[in-house]
């Protein structure tokens, strides 16, 4: 094979790549679920929620950093209760977190003491194994009177963080229920 053509097939080949290379941002709703490409997983969110833009949350692209990825964000209509999702590339250095963010419990306890201005009232955690293998924690608390929780689960390299929050309890629980509920594809 001459050097020549030898060239040409390695710049396909790694053209090919590049075409290829997929982002945690690669997810789609069909139907009335959210498939993520990147990470193989599917979450089937509750019928009171509707998707809604993640663009219009205003946070871009790797917000502030490139270790965080919004993924999927839902509302019940033009309330403003609903879910947001987000993965969190674990260990990545940050300005503020020089070793970035080592595990669930890191980012909860982090996220639990980013509030100083906000009425924050934990209600209670829980560490639990959904029916499906995947390992989640939970922290459910009260925000300025408002529902709320934080459920984290780990695929790979990541955390994937989703924050719901719901003007009842009931309405709480079937949101993180959902989140308990999700398929990753092995």
């Amino acid at each position: 094979m001459s050097r020549m053509l030898a060239y040409a097939l390695l710049l396909f080949a790694f053209n090919f790549a590049a075409a290829q290379a997929q982002s945690p941002t690669d997810g789609c709703t069909k139907a009335h679920v959210y498939v993520n490409s990147y990470f193989h997983f599917t979450y089937a969110w509750p019928s009171i929620l509707q998707p809604y833009d993640t663009s219009a949350l205003g946070l871009g692209p790797g917000f502030p950093y490139r270790n965080e990825f919004m993924l999927f964000a839902a509302r019940e209509g033009d309330e403003p209760y609903g879910i947001v999702m987000l993965a969190e590339r674990l260990n990545y250095p940050t300005p503020h977190l020089p070793k970035g963010i080592r595990d669930s419990t890191d980012f909860l306890d982090r996220f639990m003491r980013f509030r100083p201005d906000e009425q924050v009232t934990s209600i209670s955690k829980k560490h639990f194994t959904s029916a499906n293998g995947l390992v989640f924690d939970e922290v459910d608390y009260m925000q300025n009177g408002g529902y709320s929780s934080g459920v984290i689960t780990t695929i790979g390299k990541f955390l994937i963080v989703v924050k719901c929050n719901e003007k009842s309890a009931s309405e709480l629980a079937e949101m993180t229920q959902s989140v308990a509920a999700i398929q990753v594809r092995r």
